[in-house]
């Protein structure tokens, strides 16, 4: 019992951990310092961590701090929509909204909003109500 708490505590250390330096991350992007971003969120990514896939997908759509390139981007955001995260899958149905990456897709856009939309992120819904 004593072992389960402590690898409880354990993984429950290195997720905030873990999330620190994917806040790390976001606060660099915030600032303009996207090369900071990038190296903060890549080893993350790598790692499995959906924000710091989210933020990478996000680099490579708007061509910050790495060469523009929307595959890279959907392949991120997929990466971490797979994982439950909203923010990617609102990131993944404004692309096929606008057909970045993919081929424009008004219906496959609305699923992932919707998707985001039930966890209750509110760009997400905020778009649906102005399609409808």
């Amino acid at each position: 019992m004593r072992l389960r708490q402590i690898s409880l505590g354990l993984t429950l250390a290195l997720s905030i951990a873990s999330q620190a330096h994917a806040d790390n991350g976001q606060t660099a992007y915030d600032k303009g310092d996207y090369v900071g971003a990038l190296a903060y969120w890549q080893p993350l990514a790598d790692k499995g961590d959906a924000a710091s896939q989210d933020g990478l997908g996000s680099l490579y759509a708007l061509g910050k701090g790495v060469p523009q390139d929307y595959a890279q981007a959907i392949a991120w955001f997929a990466k971490a929509a797979g994982q439950g995260l909203p923010k990617a899958q609102f990131h993944i149905g404004f692309a096929y909204l606008r057909g970045d990456g993919v081929t424009r897709d008004r219906s496959i856009a609305i699923g992932w909003f919707r998707k985001a939309a039930a966890q209750g992120y509110q760009p997400a819904q905020s778009i649906l109500d102005q399609m409808n």
